[in-house]
């Protein structure tokens, strides 16, 4: 217990450190006049002809990418509506596909049977969070030109720290249990900043608070109410992330407003519209939450947590004899007795 007490404001203290530093301020005025990525260097070969004593002089222009430039690009004020910007590239990418696959499942079981699992759904819960967390912190940090093998790494590094999380929201389930209250709320705001055009609120520290704010506030009520917390957290979560799998494979546009609340990166501002698919979208998340929910809650009645209440059946209990003389045994006539006069 005294090793708990230890760690507890530690990993209370990390997250809000992670959560703050991830989202980062971005004025307008510091993304005026520059390139997006689509944006390509041209440089201009002159070649000189003499023929004939000729003086006249033909220019031939060249459009050649640079990976090295020798100043540092500059992001432009005008973000991009472009599907390949918003998800990464043309169509259903193989990364659309494996990212959108694996919300999908992960999605599935915890509407389904995440209260009634303990350590698998807590391995889940440390695994999209940490995920989440490297996705905005690269997201964020990401150069112009993208990573080494940019493809790979911006899934593969979420990936292996989620499974990190994995492991260690199932070891110390006492202290990750909170935490995953405040995976619900973040989860929350998001859905709630998401609900309009460029975002609910247009401040940036004011979405921060929010984020910040809800999460702590839902992992705080896990205190006294772990039982409903959890039900809302793993039927929201879920039906959250079953949506945005959805989403990565359907591109109805919602994954931008995602991007405008997570991804600060100067390089990579999108637009943010509602058209009607993503009504549907926004629709459909609390439609599931509610029959994921019901269904939860009637299916784990009167259980906790990480614990299995078993009738235990009734052994037969062997007889007791009853206090006092037992019956008389059988009387023999040759030794002295007592007979009764009738």
């Amino acid at each position: 217990m005294k090793f708990n007490s230890i760690l507890k404001p530690f990993f209370i203290a990390l997250s809000l450190f992670i959560v703050v530093s991830s989202a980062r301020v971005i004025d307008r005025t510091d993304i005026e006049d520059f390139p997006t990525r689509s944006y390509y260097y041209q440089k201009r070969d002159v070649i000189d002809f003499r023929n004939s004593g000729s003086k006249t002089t033909s220019t031939v222009t060249t459009t050649t990418p640079t990976s090295k430039p020798t100043n540092r690009p500059k992001p432009t004020s005008a973000p991009s509506s472009k599907p390949e910007d918003i998800y990464g590239g043309v169509g259903i990418t193989a990364q659309n596909g494996v990212v959108g696959a694996l919300l999908i499942v992960l999605g599935l079981y915890l509407m389904v049977f995440g209260f009634r699992s303990f350590r698998i759904t807590l391995g889940v819960c440390g695994f999209l969070t940490f995920g989440l967390i490297t996705w905005v912190a690269m997201a964020n940090n990401q150069p112009y030109y993208g990573y080494v093998n940019n493809d790979i790494t911006i899934i593969a590094v979420p990936f292996g720290l989620g499974i990190l999380g994995a492991i260690i929201y199932a070891l110390f389930w006492n202290i990750s249990i909170y935490l995953v209250g405040a995976l619900g709320g973040f989860t929350l705001a998001m859905y709630i900043l998401c609900c309009k055009v460029n975002l609910l609120i247009t401040q940036v520290v004011a979405r921060a608070a929010l984020l910040v704010s809800l999460s702590f506030f839902i992992s705080f009520v896990t205190f006294f109410a772990e039982q409903y917390v959890l039900l809302f957290t793993f039927a929201f979560v879920g039906s959250y992330c079953f949506i945005v799998g959805v989403e990565f494979l359907a591109h109805t546009g919602y994954l931008a407003g995602i991007k405008s609340l997570l991804d600060g990166n100067p390089y990579h501002q999108v637009v943010y519209t509602i058209s009607r698919n993503v009504i549907i979208l926004i629709a459909f998340i609390p439609i599931l939450f509610l029959i994921s929910f019901g269904w939860q809650f009637m299916y784990n009645k009167g259980q906790k947590f990480g614990v299995i209440f078993v009738e235990e059946k009734s052994a037969a209990k062997p007889a007791v004899p009853k206090d006092g003389p037992g019956e008389p045994g059988p009387v023999n006539k040759d030794e002295p007795h007592i007979e009764e006069k009738k």
